[in-house]
């Protein structure tokens, strides 16, 4: 199996075709076919369905591009590190961090990685790991920053928990209820939706339920930044947000805290990495950058971290 034969597969899954990929990877059209046949041959398997409007993976095909884009993924960061052993302050480091992160650690880390590796290609995606997983798992994404995913970690990774993060009421500046002091007198409020949970409403009626109140009625579900910025600055909805929404500089002068005498939990803030694949060194050093951010690191006694032994059989 060589590499070729990996991206002619990936290709064509982005392109939905043969003639697509062939162009992508500016080869013959011949030349892609044969590779596929090669794969499929030493796989012993039928990876592609084909149809009128072109080609499309079968089950087969859909579970080893997975590992393919893995691998090419893997092949990339390992040459990319050669390189910046070699002193070179170049490559990419790709993280997916939650609107809190950005909030509060982003601000604290980015000068002083840029500082470092000027030339490094950064890129950092707002999301929670439900959506970055399948990014993380192939490879796309180093490491994630943001809230523990509900329920147990799969052992493919290791978790650090940086910091504990609860949640607060936010509402915007000058609300009428701002001066309340309790959720019982919020009930009535109209609310935004936000959280980590699937389905959302689980998390948001437990906030309540903990302190023997119903749900409020008036609620709109949205999960990102501008559509939640949008509503609670110019309505009088609130939301249960973390502490960072207030306390940032972006949103001080629009959004206030109204601090309510009940204690509201929210999930811990974790870096989540595979198991079995170091990070470059210079993805090692943002990621140790927000470590240092969030203050002493340490290993959660809640997740056990996988052996690389079996990280790689589970890869």
């Amino acid at each position: 199996m060589k590499l070729h034969h990996l991206r002619n597969l990936v290709a064509v899954a982005d392109a939905n075709s043969i003639r697509g990929a062939a162009r992508a990877q500016g080869l013959a059209q011949p030349a892609i076919t044969r590779g596929l046949r090669d794969l499929e041959k030493e796989l012993g398997v039928p990876l592609l369905e084909r149809h009128g409007k072109g080609v499309s993976l079968n089950a087969y095909g859909q579970s080893f591009v997975v590992r393919a884009r893995s691998i090419l993924h893997d092949v990339e960061r390992g040459r990319q590190e050669i390189e910046q052993l070699k002193g070179k302050g170049e490559g990419r480091v790709s993280a997916g961090l939650s609107g809190a992160v950005f909030l509060s650690l982003v601000p604290q880390v980015y000068d002083s990685f840029r500082k470092e590796y000027p030339d490094a290609r950064l890129s950092l995606t707002e999301g929670l790991f439900p959506a970055m997983e399948p990014q993380l798992k192939d490879g796309s994404l180093d490491f994630y920053v943001g809230p523990r995913p509900v329920g147990d970690i799969d052992r493919f990774y290791t978790a650090e928990l940086l910091f504990h993060n609860p949640r607060v009421v936010v509402a915007r500046k000058g609300h009428p209820l701002g001066k309340a002091r309790s959720l019982r007198e919020l009930t009535g409020a109209e609310w935004i939706m936000t959280g980590v949970r699937q389905p959302v409403d689980v998390e948001f009626v437990e906030q309540f339920a903990v302190h023997g109140l119903p749900a409020p009625r008036s609620v709109t579900e949205t999960l990102t930044t501008l559509p939640i910025v949008a509503l609670l600055t110019s309505t009088d909805a609130l939301a249960f947000l973390p502490p960072q929404w207030t306390s940032n500089a972006l949103f001080r002068d629009s959004l206030q805290q109204i601090p309510v005498e009940e204690e509201l939990q929210g999930p811990d803030i974790v870096l989540i990495r595979r198991s079995a694949m170091p990070l470059t060194p210079m993805a090692e050093k943002l990621a140790t950058l927000f470590e240092r951010a969030s203050g002493t690191p340490f290993k959660s006694p809640r997740i056990r971290a996988a052996t690389t032994e079996e990280a790689v059989q589970e890869n």
